[in-house]
């Protein structure tokens, strides 16, 4: 019961996670209504792809658990590994655009983060209703898969609405910090699936450190670090590399004075576009209105006069006629 319990958590935690953090990422920020209207509909886009992949994963699940064709453990890998990459790549690329994202990019982040793991998780879910269905079989099981699940949303939501409730300078240090850790570890995890699914076969597959029972995947606190950071008890060294080398720039960008993004707000930039605008209307060029001082552009400077002042010194005289 436990296990069952425990992968519906795994299966569902870090997609929920991730899902969370983004909303608040992109729902949270300064700016005028276009600003706000933006964030909208990424956030809209967001949820709206990762239902999409939540149905998409229980539809080819029920084909390959009740169908004909069988989804092998290396073709689940590949798969797996294929989406995990994408994800990563489709968050980092939203997130370094938090004001720019629209409705097609959060959609795709929001689908991928969701699709890399529901392949999995909806053939366990099928299986736990097939055994519940069976004359001498229990739902037992498939209740701790849901329960796993609805734990892993639950904690998803907790964490959207902990981050939301953070003022604006921290919520952009403590969202983008998180989105780095978790994207890291799908990214890490990505490459140890295509390594076990034969793609990058033994490419530095040797293994780099041995956590043993620290993390082990049937007790709690090894489902959550699988589930949150994608650690493995024998990570290979490719695994460890490429984890490394992704979070440390983006640990970098997340924390520094100027974060994700643009860093000028976008509030500033729409009230820069309005002043230019504005300027451009009634601007010294030759349609502009004629001052009351005889000058065009409304500045209020008498440049005739200005000129009669200028004349005796550009002739080399004082104003008053003294040569000196």
């Amino acid at each position: 019961m436990l296990g069952s319990h425990l992968a519906g958590l795994r299966g569902g935690l870090e997609a929920a996670l991730l899902v969370g953090v983004l909303a608040a990422w992109w729902g949270a920020g300064r700016g005028g209504a276009r600003a706000a209207g933006r964030r909208g509909v990424a956030v809209r886009g967001l949820w709206t792809g990762a239902a999409a992949a939540g149905l998409a994963a229980l539809a080819v699940g029920w084909v390959f658990a009740y169908g004909t064709r069988e989804l092998t453990p290396g073709a689940l890998k590949v798969l797996g590994g294929v989406l995990s990459v994408a994800a990563a790549g489709c968050v980092t690329w939203a997130v370094l655009r938090p004001d720019g994202a629209r409705a097609g990019a959060a959609g795709a982040a929001g689908f991928l983060v969701v699709a890399r793991e529901g392949p999995a998780t909806a053939l366990f879910l099928w299986a736990a209703v097939s055994a519940a269905r069976d004359e001498a079989g229990s739902a037992g099981p498939l209740g701790m898969v849901l329960l796993g699940l609805g734990v892993a949303a639950l904690l998803g939501w907790g964490a959207h609405l902990g981050v939301r409730r953070l003022p604006e300078a921290r919520l952009r240090a403590v969202a983008g910090g998180v989105l780095a850790v978790v994207t890291a570890g799908v990214l890490a995890r990505g490459v140890r699936d295509l390594q076990d699914g034969g793609p990058l076969g033994g490419l530095l597959a040797g293994r780099a450190v041995d956590l043993g029972g620290a993390v082990a995947p049937d007790r709690w606190p090894g489902a959550l670090l699988e589930g949150v950071l994608n650690v493995s008890p024998e990570p290979t060294v490719l695994q460890v590399a490429v984890w490394a080398l992704y979070l440390v720039p983006a640990l970098a960008l997340a924390l520094a004075p100027v974060g994700f993004g643009r860093s000028v707000p976008v509030g500033v930039e729409e009230q820069k576009r309005t002043d230019a605008r504005a300027g451009a209307g009634g601007g010294a060029g030759p349609g502009g209105p004629r001052s009351a001082g005889g000058r065009r552009g409304g500045g209020g400077a008498d440049t005739d006069g200005e000129r009669l002042r200028d004349g005796p010194r550009r002739a080399g005289g004082r104003a008053d006629g003294d040569p000196r």
